[in-house]
């Protein structure tokens, strides 16, 4: 199992922002136009979703959400309007809607191929064995206390050497 974290960013497209372009364009004469047109544009540079092989990132302005794969249920893809559309990701617990995004029925199945990924390493990580230790639990603890025991001169050597066999 490889532990390098592969990534890659998607931006929501300038189409999914079509009509709020439209009216920020149609109210330019308008102070209000360019304040659309600003709000818009602000908007729409703001929205990142980061997705890794172990999770999502999604960041909307100075708020960031993460989605670990395991956790996710379902990716339904939204429907199209100007070749972009949204894909929903659905958890136990919440819903996160990516917006704005082209191709969402092949992002869709690429986070789905990439949950069932992560789910069969999560498997394999869970059924692999723990390395066994060389001594009992706690034999080290007793044995350190031992050494300091002896180090302070508290027991002499040949009580070291006795309650060190003992614990091996």
């Amino acid at each position: 199992m490889s532990d390098t974290q592969k990534s890659i960013t998607l931006t929501p497209s300038w189409k999914a922002f079509f009509w709020q372009y439209v009216l920020g364009i149609l109210l330019t004469p308008v102070l209000l136009g360019l304040y659309i047109l600003w709000r818009t544009r602000s908007t729409h540079k703001s929205i990142r979703y980061k997705i890794t092989n172990r999770r999502i990132t999604v960041i909307d302005g100075h708020i960031s959400q993460n989605i670990d794969l395991a956790d996710i249920r379902q990716a339904v893809p939204g429907a199209l309007q100007f070749g972009v559309g949204s894909v929903t990701l659905k958890t136990a617990a919440r819903e996160v809607v990516l917006v704005g995004l082209e191709n969402p029925s092949q992002i869709a199945g690429s986070i789905e191929k990439a949950v069932q990924a992560e789910l069969e390493r999560l498997e394999a990580e869970k059924q692999a064995k723990p390395r066994e230790t060389k001594y009992d639990p706690g034999t080290m603890d007793r044995l350190d206390y031992l050494t300091g025991l002896w180090q302070q001169g508290l027991i002499s050597d040949e009580d070291f050497d006795a309650e060190r066999q003992n614990l091996e």
